[in-house]
Protein backbone atom coordinates (compact mmCIF):
# COMPACT_ATOMS: atom_id res chain seq x y z
CA UNK A 1 0.00 0.00 0.00
CA UNK A 2 1.35 3.35 -1.02
CA UNK A 3 0.70 6.18 1.41
CA UNK A 4 0.80 9.67 -0.04
CA UNK A 5 1.89 12.19 2.53
CA UNK A 6 0.45 15.65 2.05
CA UNK A 7 2.67 18.63 2.60
CA UNK A 8 1.90 21.39 5.07
CA UNK A 9 1.05 23.74 2.25
CA UNK A 10 -1.66 21.38 0.98
CA UNK A 11 -3.02 20.41 4.39
CA UNK A 12 -3.46 23.85 5.92
CA UNK A 13 -5.63 25.82 3.53
CA UNK A 14 -6.75 28.52 5.97
CA UNK A 15 -6.32 31.94 4.40
CA UNK A 16 -6.51 35.51 5.63
CA UNK A 17 -7.84 38.03 3.12
CA UNK A 18 -7.35 41.74 3.83
CA UNK A 19 -9.46 43.87 1.47
CA UNK A 20 -8.60 47.55 0.95
CA UNK A 21 -11.64 49.37 -0.42
CA UNK A 22 -11.25 52.80 -1.99
CA UNK A 23 -14.12 54.89 -0.59
CA UNK A 24 -13.00 58.26 -1.95
CA UNK A 25 -16.18 60.30 -2.24
CA UNK A 26 -14.76 62.50 -5.01
CA UNK A 27 -13.75 59.54 -7.18
CA UNK A 28 -17.13 57.86 -6.80
CA UNK A 29 -18.84 61.21 -7.42
CA UNK A 30 -16.91 61.57 -10.68
CA UNK A 31 -18.04 58.06 -11.57
CA UNK A 32 -21.69 59.17 -11.34
CA UNK A 33 -20.94 62.11 -13.64
CA UNK A 34 -19.20 59.81 -16.13
CA UNK A 35 -22.14 57.42 -16.16
CA UNK A 36 -24.66 60.22 -16.70
CA UNK A 37 -22.64 61.92 -19.43
CA UNK A 38 -21.92 58.74 -21.37
CA UNK A 39 -25.48 57.48 -21.25
CA UNK A 40 -26.70 60.76 -22.77
CA UNK A 41 -24.32 60.50 -25.74
CA UNK A 42 -25.24 57.85 -28.29
CA UNK A 43 -21.67 57.17 -29.40
CA UNK A 44 -20.43 55.98 -26.00
CA UNK A 45 -23.46 54.18 -24.63
CA UNK A 46 -21.61 50.86 -24.40
CA UNK A 47 -18.77 52.39 -22.39
CA UNK A 48 -21.17 54.15 -20.06
CA UNK A 49 -23.12 50.95 -19.41
CA UNK A 50 -19.93 49.08 -18.42
CA UNK A 51 -19.35 51.41 -15.44
CA UNK A 52 -20.98 50.81 -12.06
CA UNK A 53 -21.85 53.03 -9.12
CA UNK A 54 -20.92 52.66 -5.46
CA UNK A 55 -24.10 50.82 -4.43
CA UNK A 56 -23.69 48.21 -7.15
CA UNK A 57 -20.02 47.87 -6.25
CA UNK A 58 -20.90 47.10 -2.62
CA UNK A 59 -23.30 44.35 -3.74
CA UNK A 60 -20.55 42.66 -5.80
CA UNK A 61 -18.12 43.04 -2.90
CA UNK A 62 -20.45 41.36 -0.41
CA UNK A 63 -20.93 38.41 -2.75
CA UNK A 64 -17.17 37.97 -2.94
CA UNK A 65 -16.74 38.21 0.85
CA UNK A 66 -19.45 35.62 1.52
CA UNK A 67 -17.92 33.19 -0.97
CA UNK A 68 -14.50 33.56 0.60
CA UNK A 69 -15.88 32.70 4.03
CA UNK A 70 -17.83 29.74 2.63
CA UNK A 71 -14.71 28.09 1.18
CA UNK A 72 -13.38 27.28 4.63
CA UNK A 73 -14.97 27.83 8.01
CA UNK A 74 -11.58 28.92 9.39
CA UNK A 75 -11.00 31.58 6.76
CA UNK A 76 -10.61 35.07 8.13
CA UNK A 77 -11.26 38.43 6.54
CA UNK A 78 -10.55 42.09 7.23
CA UNK A 79 -11.87 45.13 5.37
CA UNK A 80 -10.04 48.49 5.45
CA UNK A 81 -11.42 51.71 4.03
CA UNK A 82 -9.00 53.98 2.16
CA UNK A 83 -10.57 57.42 2.22
CA UNK A 84 -9.51 61.05 2.05
CA UNK A 85 -6.74 61.75 4.54
CA UNK A 86 -7.05 58.54 6.58
CA UNK A 87 -7.68 54.80 6.63
CA UNK A 88 -10.13 52.93 8.88
CA UNK A 89 -11.05 49.36 9.73
CA UNK A 90 -14.54 48.44 8.58
CA UNK A 91 -14.19 44.89 9.85
CA UNK A 92 -13.28 43.48 12.33
CA UNK A 93 -14.06 45.80 15.20
CA UNK A 94 -11.61 45.96 18.12
CA UNK A 95 -14.06 44.44 20.64
CA UNK A 96 -15.12 41.52 18.43
CA UNK A 97 -14.25 37.95 19.35
CA UNK A 98 -13.34 35.10 17.04
CA UNK A 99 -16.84 33.59 17.21
CA UNK A 100 -18.60 36.69 15.90
CA UNK A 101 -16.18 36.96 12.99
CA UNK A 102 -17.45 33.67 11.52
CA UNK A 103 -21.06 34.84 11.25
CA UNK A 104 -21.63 36.03 7.70
CA UNK A 105 -24.82 37.95 8.44
CA UNK A 106 -23.18 40.01 11.16
CA UNK A 107 -20.20 40.68 8.90
CA UNK A 108 -22.43 41.97 6.12
CA UNK A 109 -24.42 44.19 8.47
CA UNK A 110 -21.30 45.62 10.09
CA UNK A 111 -19.61 46.45 6.79
CA UNK A 112 -22.74 48.01 5.30
CA UNK A 113 -23.30 50.07 8.43
CA UNK A 114 -19.71 51.31 8.42
CA UNK A 115 -19.95 52.31 4.75
CA UNK A 116 -23.07 54.37 5.42
CA UNK A 117 -21.37 55.99 8.38
CA UNK A 118 -18.35 56.85 6.23
CA UNK A 119 -20.62 58.65 3.77
CA UNK A 120 -21.87 61.00 6.50
CA UNK A 121 -18.51 61.62 8.15
CA UNK A 122 -16.73 62.53 4.92
CA UNK A 123 -19.27 65.22 4.13
CA UNK A 124 -18.63 66.92 7.48
CA UNK A 125 -14.84 67.04 7.14
CA UNK A 126 -13.00 69.53 4.95
CA UNK A 127 -9.80 68.18 3.42
CA UNK A 128 -7.44 70.16 1.24
CA UNK A 129 -6.30 67.05 -0.63
CA UNK A 130 -8.79 64.89 -2.51
CA UNK A 131 -6.57 61.80 -2.80
CA UNK A 132 -7.10 58.61 -0.81
CA UNK A 133 -4.58 57.71 1.86
CA UNK A 134 -3.63 54.39 0.30
CA UNK A 135 -0.26 54.19 2.07
CA UNK A 136 -1.96 54.29 5.49
CA UNK A 137 -4.40 51.54 4.46
CA UNK A 138 -1.57 49.38 3.20
CA UNK A 139 0.37 49.90 6.43
CA UNK A 140 -2.67 48.91 8.50
CA UNK A 141 -3.11 45.75 6.47
CA UNK A 142 0.52 44.69 6.97
CA UNK A 143 0.34 45.35 10.71
CA UNK A 144 -2.89 43.35 10.98
CA UNK A 145 -1.40 40.44 9.04
CA UNK A 146 1.67 40.46 11.29
CA UNK A 147 -0.55 40.25 14.39
CA UNK A 148 -2.69 37.42 13.00
CA UNK A 149 0.36 35.42 11.91
CA UNK A 150 1.66 35.48 15.47
CA UNK A 151 -1.62 33.92 16.62
CA UNK A 152 -1.97 31.50 13.66
CA UNK A 153 1.47 30.93 12.08
CA UNK A 154 0.17 28.52 9.40
CA UNK A 155 -2.34 30.97 7.91
CA UNK A 156 -1.88 32.20 4.33
CA UNK A 157 -2.28 35.98 4.15
CA UNK A 158 -2.89 38.09 1.07
CA UNK A 159 -4.01 41.64 0.32
CA UNK A 160 -6.69 42.59 -2.17
CA UNK A 161 -7.02 46.22 -3.32
CA UNK A 162 -10.11 47.65 -5.02
CA UNK A 163 -9.01 51.02 -6.34
CA UNK A 164 -10.79 53.79 -8.25
CA UNK A 165 -8.68 56.87 -7.39
CA UNK A 166 -5.58 58.01 -9.30
CA UNK A 167 -2.09 57.63 -7.85
CA UNK A 168 -0.88 60.28 -5.41
CA UNK A 169 2.79 61.00 -6.13
CA UNK A 170 3.29 62.36 -2.61
CA UNK A 171 2.74 58.84 -1.21
CA UNK A 172 5.37 57.19 -3.41
CA UNK A 173 7.99 56.66 -0.66
CA UNK A 174 5.60 55.20 1.90
CA UNK A 175 3.84 53.00 -0.67
CA UNK A 176 7.11 51.55 -1.98
CA UNK A 177 8.25 50.80 1.58
CA UNK A 178 5.03 48.85 2.16
CA UNK A 179 5.48 47.01 -1.13
CA UNK A 180 9.02 45.92 -0.23
CA UNK A 181 7.79 44.83 3.22
CA UNK A 182 5.07 42.69 1.64
CA UNK A 183 7.58 41.23 -0.80
CA UNK A 184 9.93 40.27 2.05
CA UNK A 185 7.11 38.52 3.92
CA UNK A 186 5.85 36.76 0.75
CA UNK A 187 2.43 38.43 0.93
CA UNK A 188 0.84 38.73 -2.53
CA UNK A 189 -0.93 41.98 -3.32
CA UNK A 190 -3.82 41.62 -5.75
CA UNK A 191 -5.32 44.64 -7.49
CA UNK A 192 -8.64 45.30 -9.22
CA UNK A 193 -8.71 48.67 -10.99
CA UNK A 194 -12.15 50.21 -11.39
CA UNK A 195 -10.97 53.47 -12.97
CA UNK A 196 -10.29 54.04 -16.65
CA UNK A 197 -6.57 54.70 -16.08
CA UNK A 198 -3.99 52.19 -14.87
CA UNK A 199 -2.17 52.61 -11.57
CA UNK A 200 1.63 52.74 -11.70
CA UNK A 201 2.00 52.02 -7.98
CA UNK A 202 -0.29 49.01 -8.00
CA UNK A 203 1.25 47.60 -11.16
CA UNK A 204 4.64 47.57 -9.45
CA UNK A 205 3.12 46.19 -6.24
CA UNK A 206 1.39 43.26 -7.96
CA UNK A 207 4.46 42.44 -10.04
CA UNK A 208 6.95 42.55 -7.15
CA UNK A 209 4.76 40.52 -4.76
CA UNK A 210 3.62 37.91 -7.35
CA UNK A 211 0.06 39.16 -7.17
CA UNK A 212 -2.67 39.61 -9.78
CA UNK A 213 -3.38 42.91 -11.51
CA UNK A 214 -6.68 43.12 -13.36
CA UNK A 215 -8.68 45.92 -14.93
CA UNK A 216 -12.18 44.63 -15.75
CA UNK A 217 -13.52 45.72 -19.10
CA UNK A 218 -17.18 45.08 -18.19
CA UNK A 219 -17.69 46.24 -14.62
CA UNK A 220 -21.34 45.19 -14.53
CA UNK A 221 -19.95 41.63 -14.40
CA UNK A 222 -17.61 42.43 -11.51
CA UNK A 223 -18.71 39.41 -9.46
CA UNK A 224 -17.59 37.08 -12.22
CA UNK A 225 -14.15 38.73 -12.33
CA UNK A 226 -13.78 38.54 -8.55
CA UNK A 227 -14.83 34.90 -8.28
CA UNK A 228 -12.83 33.56 -11.24
CA UNK A 229 -9.65 35.55 -10.60
CA UNK A 230 -9.28 36.71 -6.99
CA UNK A 231 -11.09 34.00 -4.99
CA UNK A 232 -8.40 31.32 -5.24
CA UNK A 233 -5.71 31.18 -2.58
CA UNK A 234 -1.94 31.25 -3.05
CA UNK A 235 -1.57 27.46 -3.34
CA UNK A 236 -4.34 27.07 -5.93
CA UNK A 237 -2.69 29.70 -8.12
CA UNK A 238 0.24 27.36 -8.66
CA UNK A 239 -2.10 24.88 -10.34
CA UNK A 240 -4.08 27.40 -12.39
CA UNK A 241 -3.19 29.99 -14.98
CA UNK A 242 -3.68 33.50 -13.64
CA UNK A 243 -3.79 36.78 -15.60
CA UNK A 244 -0.37 38.36 -16.06
CA UNK A 245 0.80 41.82 -17.00
CA UNK A 246 2.24 42.30 -20.46
CA UNK A 247 4.19 45.41 -19.46
CA UNK A 248 4.86 47.15 -16.14
CA UNK A 249 5.51 50.88 -15.75
CA UNK A 250 8.64 51.11 -13.58
CA UNK A 251 8.96 54.88 -13.65
CA UNK A 252 9.78 56.38 -10.27
CA UNK A 253 8.65 59.57 -8.57
CA UNK A 254 11.19 62.23 -7.67
CA UNK A 255 11.60 63.15 -4.02
CA UNK A 256 11.80 66.88 -4.63
CA UNK A 257 8.66 67.70 -6.62
CA UNK A 258 6.79 64.34 -6.36
CA UNK A 259 6.60 63.97 -10.13
CA UNK A 260 7.01 60.85 -12.25
CA UNK A 261 10.31 61.03 -14.14
CA UNK A 262 11.85 58.97 -16.93
CA UNK A 263 15.47 60.07 -16.32
CA UNK A 264 16.70 61.51 -13.03
CA UNK A 265 19.54 61.74 -10.52
CA UNK A 266 19.94 59.13 -7.75
CA UNK A 267 21.75 59.66 -4.45
CA UNK A 268 24.47 57.04 -3.97
CA UNK A 269 23.88 56.89 -0.19
CA UNK A 270 20.09 56.78 0.39
CA UNK A 271 18.98 56.11 -3.22
CA UNK A 272 16.73 59.17 -3.32
CA UNK A 273 15.58 60.20 -6.79
CA UNK A 274 15.63 63.80 -8.02
CA UNK A 275 14.45 65.27 -11.28
CA UNK A 276 17.21 67.92 -11.40
CA UNK A 277 20.81 68.04 -10.22
CA UNK A 278 21.68 69.59 -6.86
CA UNK A 279 24.93 69.90 -4.91
CA UNK A 280 23.59 67.98 -1.90
CA UNK A 281 20.90 65.41 -1.12
CA UNK A 282 17.86 66.87 0.61
CA UNK A 283 17.02 63.51 2.20
CA UNK A 284 20.27 62.43 3.87
CA UNK A 285 22.37 65.61 3.48
CA UNK A 286 25.19 64.03 1.48
CA UNK A 287 27.26 66.51 -0.51
CA UNK A 288 28.17 65.54 -4.06
CA UNK A 289 31.58 66.30 -5.51
CA UNK A 290 30.49 65.79 -9.10
CA UNK A 291 29.83 68.98 -11.02
CA UNK A 292 27.86 68.87 -14.22
CA UNK A 293 28.39 71.63 -16.73
CA UNK A 294 25.88 71.87 -19.54
CA UNK A 295 27.46 73.48 -22.65
CA UNK A 296 25.64 76.42 -24.09
CA UNK A 297 24.26 76.15 -27.59
CA UNK A 298 26.34 77.81 -30.27
CA UNK A 299 24.74 79.85 -32.96
CA UNK A 300 27.39 78.73 -35.42
CA UNK A 301 26.28 75.11 -35.03
CA UNK A 302 22.60 75.87 -35.50
CA UNK A 303 23.03 78.29 -38.42
CA UNK A 304 25.03 77.30 -41.56
CA UNK A 305 27.99 79.49 -42.50
CA UNK A 306 28.05 81.72 -45.55
CA UNK A 307 30.71 79.53 -47.21
CA UNK A 308 28.48 76.43 -47.08
CA UNK A 309 25.43 78.17 -48.54
CA UNK A 310 24.87 77.32 -52.26
CA UNK A 311 24.99 80.11 -54.82
CA UNK A 312 22.92 80.67 -57.90
CA UNK A 313 25.88 81.95 -59.99
CA UNK A 314 26.28 79.58 -62.90
CA UNK A 315 29.85 80.68 -63.65
CA UNK A 316 31.10 79.05 -60.42
CA UNK A 317 29.43 75.73 -61.03
CA UNK A 318 31.52 73.02 -62.68
CA UNK A 319 30.01 70.05 -64.46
Amino acid sequence: MVIIESTDEEEYDTSLLVIIVDTNIYSWGNRILQMSNKTESTSSTKLGSSLIGFNTFVEHLMVFINLHLMLNQENQIAVISSQIGEARFLFPEPHQSQSTKSEQKSIQNIILGKLLHLDTTIKETNQESTSSNFSAALSLSLCYINRIKKEVPIIRPRIFVLNISPDASSQYISVMNCIFSAQKQSIPLDTCILSQQDSTFLQQASHLTNGIYLKPQRQENLSQYLISTFLMDTYSRKLLQCPTLKSVDYRATCFCHKRIVDIGFVCSVCLSIFCSYSSSCSTCGTKFSLKIEIPKSRKSLSQPSSQEQPTNNKDKVEY
